[in-house]
């Protein structure tokens, strides 16, 4: 099972939307355990979506059922409603794993959902949040473990998860909904090209007429060149490799590092592909041989040009790769 502080969110957002898309596609008598789960899967996008940590997706049961429409007189009875129609959704979900199960695998989806709680302790309330099981949880992997090759490459793999998508600072919004088509586009390829003409005629204006005039303007507008290209080369690069380190400008001061990546839309070019946006996100890894946590840094030395995981405790020895794709890595030191 995994815990709501070490859940991916990728994951989390398309199960919960895959089990809705099932809920309008079939007919089903468990009203009031579907309400609670579209309630709570409501309440998690928006805090989601407001940049909060998958830690924080834990709510109180009269706000559940406030926003399913069973408001109730006390915390008491609202808690005692949620955890009575929990069951029903979980035996909805067990009487139908098959259809479910064939259902989500169309979806690319693997997991199935359930409503979990926290433990009350300390006069603290009760909270229920979505947690996410295996759909291949009952499989049995029974393997004659001949070496120790296996349990080694096990030790030294890595497994990322997307912790939080954060709110991107208030000066910076526009970017993360600017998306490459029609004349964006064509703007986007041609800004590099007027840069490099632009300092093209400034070296030959320098060449047949040097004067101190022509060296400061120069050296002006070559360090603006500069300033846009520091400034712009984690979009560029997030579009063209689909994922970058986002730059802490885009940040917001609450955030200390975070991932640019370009993630595809509905939305087609004439050409029949689709039309890519940005956006901000965290991954987060244990690392497999200490148990401290792993963070996404730009490569150097040898690993220049990738995304590495560093181990916080120990960031020469255990150094990992990077898939944001599959979300996997193994120890490459």
């Amino acid at each position: 099972m995994i815990a709501n502080d070490q859940v991916d969110l990728d994951e989390l957002v398309k199960t919960c939307k895959c089990i809705e898309q099932y809920f309008v596609q079939t007919s089903n008598t468990e009203r009031k355990p579907v309400e609670i789960y579209l309630a709570l899967l409501n309440k998690t996008i928006v805090y989601i979506e407001a940049g909060h940590s998958s830690c924080d997706l834990v709510f109180d049961a009269n706000d559940i059922c406030e926003e399913s429409f069973n408001p109730k007189e006390d915390y008491a009875a609202a808690k005692d409603f949620i955890t009575r129609h929990r069951k029903g959704f979980d035996k909805f979900i067990k009487d139908n794993i098959e259809e479910v199960t064939h259902f989500c695998s169309l979806e690319g989806v693997k997991y199935l959902p359930t409503i979990k709680n926290t433990e009350s302790q300390g006069g603290h309330k009760t909270l229920f949040y979505i947690g996410l099981f295996p759909i291949s949880n009952e499989i049995n992997h029974k393997v004659e473990l001949k070496s120790n090759e296996f349990v080694n490459e096990c030790s030294t793999s890595i497994e990322y998860v997307v912790a939080q998508l954060p709110k991107t600072a208030t000066w910076a919004k526009f970017l993360l909904d600017f998306k490459v088509s029609g004349w964006k586009f064509y703007s986007y390829i041609t800004l590099p090209i007027i840069a490099l003409v632009c300092s093209y005629f400034l070296l030959l204006w320098n060449y047949f007429a040097l004067s101190t005039a022509s060296l400061i303007y120069s050296i002006l507008i070559i360090s603006v060149f500069y300033l846009f290209y520091i400034l712009l080369k984690p979009i560029y690069e997030a579009m063209n490799n689909r994922i970058a380190i986002a730059p802490n400008w885009l940040l917001s001061f609450k955030v200390n590092s975070a991932q640019l990546r370009a993630i595809r839309t509905e939305e087609k070019r004439a050409s029949g592909k689709s039309i890519r946006a940005l956006q901000l996100v965290i991954y987060q890894a244990k690392c497999p041989i200490c148990g401290n946590e792993v963070a996404i840094e730009n490569g150097k030395h040898s690993y220049k040009g990738r995304l590495i995981g560093l181990c916080d405790e120990s960031p020469r020895e255990h150094v990992f790769s990077f898939d944001h794709v599959t979300k996997k890595g193994k120890l490459i030191i």
